[in-house]
């Protein structure tokens, strides 16, 4: 408890003021008193009045109440307005209860009607979403499963597909859609059950087109008779002409189907054959006679009869992507070499020697030439002239007569390497087109007997060439001065 400060003035105290100041007994407030003039500050309360702000403090248990009248008087006038207020309050707080009692009944009937507008709104709402829903999955849903179904309205593009023996229809529809024949397979498959296909397919090679519906794809597999395998040998150094015909008479496609093949079908889409794009970026020359000249790898082979002019091609294309490594492919721009150089370089190496003991010298021949194009700018190689002849007239010449003939095959008149590959080179040709051997030999001719004479200047060719034309000649490997006598090359 805080001590008391009392001020006693002993000319105006007397003992009764002294025992009230003390705290002994309560002064006694005479009747006459007037009562304060100022009220105490007024707070705001719930109806809207003003009512006497008063502060209760517990000394001594007994109430004692502070106000803000000056010189602590006037504090039974404080409680009893502080009390009319409240009774004031309390009648304002009746009144504004009934005008809210009122205010309800209106609030309840505008109540009444927002639940109505507002479970209006809900079912418009419901109805929007249904139909929305229902268009929703008509468009992405159902429509594109018709459309796939009976081919409505497909994009046109043509698929080559191989059905292998003892297919089921899980193997179809896989085989369907993986070369995007059909985006359903599951659809694809309750189809099937629903028309009581039979599962049971015919093994072969097939030409579908995306246009085709679910029962005539369906009906594509079901021929009357098994397709007959046919085993084709393409011998090496075969030109793409040879390719071709060899293909027709065996009864697998046309000529003209396979030359709008190899000319301009776009391999990218179903196939990655990165030799073809690697010969369309760089660009090849417009006399160029077939596109895939030299990619054609010559092989044995087995086709259904029933083989498109696509199938048969990307069997030997496959081929060649194996065959013609990525070490070879890098290896040959560390020399300075597009692939399809290299495969033209493989391809003149192929039909110029006869035999595999010769390759890698007559492969030196035109290294040598190619890196002093200066001194030797022409290749001069007669088999590409004999190329020329041979494609526009169909007939391979036994001997060259003349190197006059006029055609941009014709490396005697032009410089460097010809338009494009004159034959399809098999891997010994690849091979050593890559790796020559390391000679001084810039001219070689061939003898009688099939082996050639190479020569270091052209004063040894001339000689080479008269020796030839006397029978007098000897063949550079028969000398046995590049390693050793023929029988060890054969």
């Amino acid at each position: 408890m805080s001590e008391k400060n009392v001020n006693i003035n002993d000319s105006a105290a007397n003992d009764e003021e002294l025992d009230f100041m003390l705290g002994r007994k309560k002064k006694r407030v005479p009747q006459s008193e007037e009562k304060p003039a100022v009220m105490p500050k007024a707070a705001p309360l719930g109806g809207g009045r003003d009512v006497g702000t008063v502060k209760f403090n517990k000394v001594a248990d007994s109430t004692i109440l502070n106000s803000t009248v000056s010189q602590g008087e006037g504090s039974l006038s404080a409680i009893k307005s502080a009390d009319e207020a409240l009774v004031e309050a309390d009648d304002d707080l009746d009144v504004d209860a009934d005008d809210i009692k009122e205010d309800a009944g209106t609030g309840h009937e505008r109540d009444n009607v927002a639940s109505i507008m507002l479970g209006m709104l809900k079912g418009i709402i419901y109805i929007a979403i249904v139909v929305v829903a229902g268009v929703c999955l008509a468009l992405f849903v159902i429509i594109p499963i018709f459309n796939d179904i009976f081919a409505f309205d497909k994009k046109e593009a043509v698929k080559e597909v191989t059905i292998p023996e003892l297919a089921t229809l899980d193997d179809v529809a896989d085989i369907l859609y993986e070369n995007g024949l059909i985006s359903y397979p599951k659809i694809f498959k309750m189809y099937a059950g629903f028309i009581n296909d039979n599962g049971e397919y015919v093994a072969g090679d097939y030409t579908l087109s995306t246009t085709l519906s679910y029962r005539q794809l369906l009906a594509s597999f079901k021929s009357s008779k098994e397709k007959e395998i046919i085993s084709i040998t393409i011998p090496e150094g075969y030109t793409t002409d040879e390719i071709i015909n060899l293909f027709v008479e065996n009864g697998i496609g046309t000529r003209e189907g396979f030359i709008d093949v190899i000319n301009n079908y776009d391999w990218r889409e179903d196939y990655n054959y990165w030799f073809i794009d690697e010969l369309e970026e760089y660009g090849y020359s417009e006399d160029r006679f077939y596109r895939l000249d030299g990619y054609l790898y010559p092989d044995t082979y087995y086709f259904y009869s029933n083989s498109s002019e696509v199938t048969a091609i990307s069997k030997l294309l496959d081929n060649f992507s194996v065959k013609f490594t990525d070490t070879y492919r890098e290896y040959a721009k560390s020399l300075g070499f597009t692939t399809d150089q290299i495969v033209t370089i493989a391809s003149m190496i192929e039909s110029e020697a006869k035999y595999l003991a010769e390759f890698p010298l007559v492969s030196s021949v035109f290294h040598n030439r190619l890196k002093k194009s200066q001194f030797y700018p022409f290749l001069e190689s007669d088999a590409t002239i004999m190329y020329a002849i041979m494609h526009d007239t169909g007939e391979r010449p036994e001997r060259l007569t003349s190197t006059e003939y006029d055609s941009p095959y014709n490396t005697y008149k032009n410089k460097g390497l010809p338009p494009g590959p004159i034959s399809n080179p098999g891997y010994n040709a690849l091979t050593y087109a890559l790796y020559p051997k390391n000679t001084d030999y810039y001219y070689f001719v061939a003898n009688n007997d099939g082996y050639s004479v190479f020569s270091k200047t052209y004063a040894e060719h001339f000689a080479a060439v008269k020796a030839v034309a006397d029978g007098t000649a000897i063949s550079t490997l028969r000398q046995g001065t590049e390693g050793g006598v023929v029988e060890d090359y054969e």
